[in-house]
């Protein structure tokens, strides 16, 4: 039989079947709670100082005996640091007939996209603070080990970090890869408390000699064209962060017949005490 209607011949109205969204957003993770942060939404200023105080030694402290005048003095200093606030911004305009032309909520979405973006950004810059750290392990062209991952958290133990705040972040090169922390974490020999067997059933280890693993994206994973990845490990008072927040908004252009989006965070971000953080650079290629 022939001249059959189908939906090819009427297709001006058929409607399609609305699908769910697709949003490709960043990897969260939750960096405010991993570096020292200061809240500094609606007070004034653009300013905070972080002062880190040098360290007392036990050479410092005499055995005086009992009755006996103590002459000699300590003197305490400490190191002015400062996290000054600068604004990141990204806008869209969007114009009413995109807007009456899509399904969704066009606005509302391009709002959660921009707020990702902002935090992918925040993100972006404390993984830069990774490569300023001077104490370091591994290094270019090398495969990170078990022995490099300890010896991070000795140097930091040497420094008097806190080893009960360590992190680490690594990209997803480091922890997948041939070359990353997967390749000693599933290795019998070093399988210590079946952390190796975790990685293997579940794809991923959230904690490995007490520091706590994180991945991102946001760390470069071919440093000078080298193949090398730019992890580091660091105790959470190694780095400060003034936060001022993240503000959105729409406003209405009736010349242009649309609105502009625009989405600011507000922070400054700074390293705080060197030692208490390790640049971890490895070959990834």
């Amino acid at each position: 039989m022939a001249n059959e209607t189908l939906s090819a011949q009427i297709a001006g109205i058929v409607i399609d079947i609305e699908a769910d969204v697709q949003y490709i957003l960043n990897h969260q993770n939750p960096i405010l709670d991993l570096v020292r942060t200061k809240d500094t939404q609606g007070i004034p200023g653009k300013t905070v100082d972080f002062p880190a105080y040098g360290a007392i030694a036990s050479s410092d402290v005499n055995s005086t005996a009992e009755g006996t005048d103590v002459t000699s003095n300590k003197q305490v200093t400490n190191t002015e640091t400062e996290a000054t606030v600068a604004e990141h911004v990204i806008m869209a305009t969007v114009s009413d007939l995109a807007v009456m032309s899509t399904r969704n909520q066009l606005v509302d979405d391009i709002v959660l996209l921009f707020t990702d973006g902002i935090r992918a950004k925040l993100e972006d810059d404390i993984m830069n603070l990774l490569t300023a750290f001077t104490q370091t392990v591994a290094g270019a062209a090398t495969t990170i080990t078990s022995d490099h991952w300890m010896d991070a958290i000795r140097q930091i133990a040497a420094a008097k970090g806190n080893l009960n705040e360590l992190v680490a972040f690594l990209s997803p090169k480091q922890v997948w890869g041939a070359k990353g922390i997967q390749n000693f974490l599933v290795t019998p020999a070093l399988d210590s408390g079946g952390v190796g067997e975790t990685f293997k059933n579940v794809g991923w280890v959230g904690n490995y000699a007490g520091v706590d693993i994180y991945w991102s994206n946001e760390i470069n994973e071919d440093i000078g064209s080298g193949g090398d990845a730019a992890g580091g490990m660091f105790s959470k008072r190694a780095i400060g962060l003034n936060w001022k927040g993240v503000t959105i908004g729409v406003e209405r252009n009736e010349s242009l017949r649309g609105f502009e989006i625009v989405a600011t965070g507000r922070w400054g971000e700074i390293e705080l005490v060197d030692t208490w953080g390790v640049y971890m650079l490895s070959d990834v290629a």
